[in-house]
């Protein structure tokens, strides 16, 4: 799911068979049930996966005593279930939003909103989690399904305690910027106060897009003498962006070294959001690979 940036489980699968992983997944062993959903989530990526396997993969996301094994059978039957109709895969996905294990939870918001891509009540009440994670998921999917708004994404700017949230709900609001003029004004405030330099990153992104009178400025003004040298950088894409001219043709500092910069999983981060989790799937930071940051 690297459109989500969660830890994915693609591309680590043992190269076996449908029957063969799904036998996987009744062992006693832990690691064959985690090489059995690691598989199966290629295979259902590749065209679905029969009825018995879904079945399989169903009492692995209700039953399985390791949180990583439920996540990546969720995993698998999100992908199942938007191949082909599955009830089995359906319940078994809502009842995973309610997994007492954040990623589970997180990765389940994405098998919804696969699965049953009209429905937009259960990723609304997943932004309501505790988990920043969770909520992460549930803005981007209700983006995605096209069921955001700008009310709730400024909401979600405003409001909402992880870094993360903010980044993806600035990075949508270009796409659901019914009144520009108040997009404009909120994205800008972003750009000018948020600690986080990947939240202020997106901002001036959307600014760009949007294109205005006042997003050049603001951009002008705020991204291009941001303290990030990675927040200028997309400051001076987003006014070519904006102006239509080449990013070379943006006369912006950028030679300095850059600063200390905020982002998930950074001390400030974790100061505000208090005790819990605080580094993303696998040891990352941020629930990014390192190719997804790259690609950002």
């Amino acid at each position: 799911m690297t459109d989500y940036a969660n830890r994915s489980a693609r591309g680590r699968a043992p190269d076996d068979d449908e029957a063969s992983l799904r036998s996987r997944l009744e062992s006693d062993r832990e690691r064959d049930r985690r090489r059995g959903a690691l598989g199966l989530v290629d295979l259902a990526d590749e065209g679905g996966l029969a009825p018995t396997t879904v079945a399989g993969l169903a009492e692995v996301t209700l039953e399985d005593e390791v949180a990583d094994v439920r996540q990546f059978a969720v995993e698998a039957l999100g992908l199942a279930a938007s191949a082909a109709d599955s009830d089995a895969a359906a319940e078994a996905i809502r009842a995973a939003l309610a997994d007492d294990h954040e990623w589970v939870r997180a990765e389940a918001v994405v098998a919804q909103s696969r699965a049953e891509p009209g429905n937009e009540e259960p990723l609304r009440g997943a932004l309501e989690d505790d988990s920043g994670w969770v909520r992460r998921n549930a803005v981007i999917a209700l983006s995605k399904t096209g069921a955001a708004s700008q009310e709730l994404l400024i909401e979600r700017i405003k409001n909402d305690p992880h870094s993360g949230v903010r980044e993806y709900a600035a990075d949508s609001l270009r796409e659901y910027a019914d009144e520009v003029e108040a997009a404009v004004r909120i994205l800008a405030a972003v750009l000018a106060r948020d600690p986080e330099a990947f939240v202020r990153a997106k901002a001036a992104t959307s600014l760009g897009d949007l294109g205005t009178d006042r997003a050049e400025a603001v951009l002008e003004r705020h991204g291009l003498n941001d303290r990030s040298d990675d927040v200028r950088r997309s400051a001076k894409r987003a006014l070519a962006t904006a102006r239509g001219v080449d990013p070379e043709q943006i006369d912006a500092g950028l030679d300095g070294d850059a600063a200390p910069g905020g982002g998930p999983g950074s001390q400030r981060e974790r100061r505000r959001q208090g005790p819990g989790p605080s580094q993303g799937p696998a040891g990352s930071i941020d629930g990014l690979t390192q190719g997804q940051r790259d690609r950002r």
